[in-house]
């Protein structure tokens, strides 16, 4: 990876990553957005998702789903068009994070506001 380092896709509770393919997506976002990324929370066990007041089927728990922190309109905008250029289909919306998520298991083609 050229932007990130795998340790950010872990779990803080038991230290799994995200899958290869969620990693790699997320280079090629950062790349095209051109700005700069943290990683808030990607790869979570059960454990950690509930302790956070994640969902219960969150993509989170199958290392595909990453937020990233995010503070401003234009920030949004960038990493929002970035990951549809990569095809991401699934973007949450949320006051101080975008969601990116690759789960096929849930609704495609959605973007929310959390």
């Amino acid at each position: 990876m050229k932007y990130f380092k795998k340790s950010e896709f872990e779990c803080p509770c038991c230290g799994r990553q995200a899958t290869d393919l969620l990693m790699q997506l997320m280079d090629e976002v950062r790349g095209l957005a051109g700005i700069p990324f943290r990683i808030n929370s990607a790869k979570r066990c059960p454990k950690h998702n509930d302790d956070v007041g994640g969902k219960e089927k969150s993509a989170h728990v199958s290392g595909l789903a990453a937020d990233v922190a995010c503070y401003t309109s234009t920030g949004r905008f960038k990493i929002i068009n970035s990951a549809l250029s990569c095809g991401i289909t699934r973007i949450g919306i949320y006051k101080t994070f975008v969601h990116l998520d690759i789960s096929k298991d849930n609704p495609q083609e959605v973007i929310w506001y959390g």
